[in-house]
C-alpha cells in the first residue's frame, strides 16, 4: 500500500512540474505576441450618398442617371449596377448602394 502512495506522489509531482513548464511556455508566447506590431487598419470607405446624386453635374451624368433609371424600371438592376461601375469606376458595393438609392427614389 505504501508503494502505491509513493508512486501516486511521484506522478503528482511530475504532473505539477509539467504544468509549471507549460505555464512558462504560455507566458513566453504571450510576451512574443505582445512584441508583434499590430497591422495597420484598413481605411474605411464612405458608401453613403447625398439625397440627390453622387454623379458630378453635367449632361453625361444626367444621361447616365436617366439610363440607370430606365434599367431599374425595366427590372434590369444588375445591368444598371454594371453600367454605373463601368462609367464611373465605382466598386460593386458603391454602385449597388447608388442603384438601390435610385430605385428607392422611383
Amino acid at each position: 500500500m505504501e508503494w502505491i502512495a509513493v508512486i501516486a506522489l511521484l506522478l503528482a509531482l511530475l504532473l505539477w512540474f509539467r504544468v509549471i513548464s507549460l505555464q512558462r511556455q504560455m507566458n513566453e508566447l504571450r510576451m512574443d505576441m505582445n512584441r508583434i506590431p499590430s497591422p495597420p487598419s484598413a481605411p474605411v470607405r464612405q458608401t453613403s450618398f447625398p439625397a440627390n446624386s453622387v454623379l458630378p453635374p453635367g449632361s453625361d451624368s444626367a444621361e447616365l442617371e436617366n439610363r440607370l433609371r430606365q434599367l431599374i424600371a425595366a427590372g434590369q438592376k444588375i445591368q444598371a449596377i454594371k453600367e454605373l461601375r463601368e462609367a464611373r469606376g465605382l466598386g460593386l458595393k458603391e454602385a449597388k448602394d447608388y442603384v438601390d438609392l435610385l430605385e428607392a427614389q422611383s
